[in-house]
């Protein structure tokens, strides 16, 4: 009896050891022979690993030198490369059929970027669109037939998971051909802590968290801002629910012209809060406010012209509504401007500013003529219907 003991014992560990030695060796290969190919042939997304390593006693999967190409249409190579990836799964729910837990995902060293093409189409589209169309579970358009002549739904459920942990450090790179040639060009270094993300649940119930903070850069020029809140089971990245709050420091928009002057801005600075609530992948605009305050101010010459020349406080606060969606998400900077130049506040300091400059205007050109009743007369005598005119205009429908 203890000799078989020993027999069975030796064979689990000879098996153990030879099915870990296909996960290190021959899993790369299997991956890049069968798995990519059919990645491609089904959802087009074209995609290189360099290796892939699995600890099967510990229940860890790691990935190295991942990349994945941009759609055609886009000069640039590259949408994704990845040079660490790193699973820690719950071993037993898997052999149980039950829900795959992943215990801890790390994401390290990794650049994402983001392309509007000169066309209007955005590169990451084609991926998003293959993603949701697989959380979808929807059946395959032309059941092939069975032997025994019933069609068979050759749509497959994706296992329902849950990742308790989750850490990222990527830089992503946005380029808008669009905005303006030369294309514009930002980049945000980001750093995300989640816990409880999962892909499956009530769609209205915030179950995860999200903690991200980040830096947006131009250039040398470095501006931070967080984000922190609840997130809904992601079933469809292109419908993500969420409702986040976070901050963003002062931005100065001399660093940012091409951004800056497609809202109607020379040059100034800007910083402020922010609250997002999007539900299934559509910002609602109650909800969703940029709370920004403005200072040294100064607009393009067309839209001074638009004004009028009226003057405007140094320091101004505007909120900003966040419409659309996720894919599409409108912001009208301008707009909301306007809408503060309208309010009484606003409104009161303008008129002052425009009585005090036009007194200042009048004092000086009759100086030399102060003995004279009739010009003193003349000079208090104040013309503020271009100003107003100025200030009304721009609340009537944009051409």
């Amino acid at each position: 009896m203890k000799r078989n003991i020993i027999i069975i014992v030796a064979l689990l560990a000879a098996v153990i050891v030879a099915l870990q030695l296909f996960l290190a060796y021959g899993l790369t290969d299997s991956l890049r022979k069968w798995i990519l190919p059919m990645a491609k042939e089904r959802w087009n997304l074209d995609a290189t690993v360099g290796s892939v390593s699995v600890n099967l006693l510990g229940g860890s999967l790691a990935l190295k030198g991942v990349e994945i190409i941009n759609p055609p249409g886009f000069d640039e190579v590259s949408m994704l490369t990845m040079k660490r990836f790193k699973l820690k799964i719950g071993l037993p729910a898997l052999f149980h059929g039950g829900i795959a837990e992943i215990k801890k995902a790390v994401i390290r060293d990794t650049t994402l970027s983001v392309i509007r093409n000169r066309e209007g189409a955005v590169n990451i589209g084609p991926v998003v669109a293959a993603f949701s169309s697989a959380a979808s579970n929807a059946p395959a358009p032309t059941p092939a037939p069975s032997a025994a002549g019933e069609a068979t739904d050759t749509g497959r459920k994706i296992p329902d998971f849950v990742i308790r942990q989750m850490e990222a450090k990527t830089r992503v790179e946005y380029v808008d051909h669009q905005i303006s040639e030369p294309a514009m060009q930002l980049s945000f270094d980001l750093e995300a802590r989640l816990k409880d993300i999962a892909n499956y649940g009530r769609d209205d119930s915030m179950s995860g968290t999200l903690n991200l903070l980040g830096q947006i850069l131009s250039g040398e020029r470095a501006c931070a801002f967080d984000l922190n809140g609840r997130i809904a089971p992601i079933k469809d990245p292109a419908k993500l629910s969420f409702d986040l709050t976070g901050s963003i420091q002062t931005i100065d928009l001399a660093h940012f012209q091409a951004l800056a002057k497609r809202g109607g801005f020379e040059k100034g600075q800007v910083s402020g809060t922010m609250t997002l609530y999007c539900q299934q992948g559509v910002f609602d605009p109650e909800k969703s406010i940029l709370h920004l305050t403005f200072s040294q101010v100064k607009l393009t010459p067309e839209r001074q012209k638009r004004l009028g020349g009226i003057p405007f406080p140094a320091t101004f606060k505007a909120l900003v509504p966040v419409k659309g969606t996720l894919s599409n998400p409108e912001i009208d900077v301008w707009q909301a401007f306007v809408k503060t130049l309208a309010s009484k506040d606003a409104f009161d300091s303008i008129i002052q500013g425009v009585l005090d400059a036009q007194g200042r205007s009048h004092s000086n050109s009759n100086a030399s003529a102060a003995g004279n009743q009739d010009n003193s007369k003349s000079s208090r005598r104040l013309d503020i219907k271009r100003p107003l005119g100025g200030l009304l205009r721009p609340l009537q429908k944009e051409d």
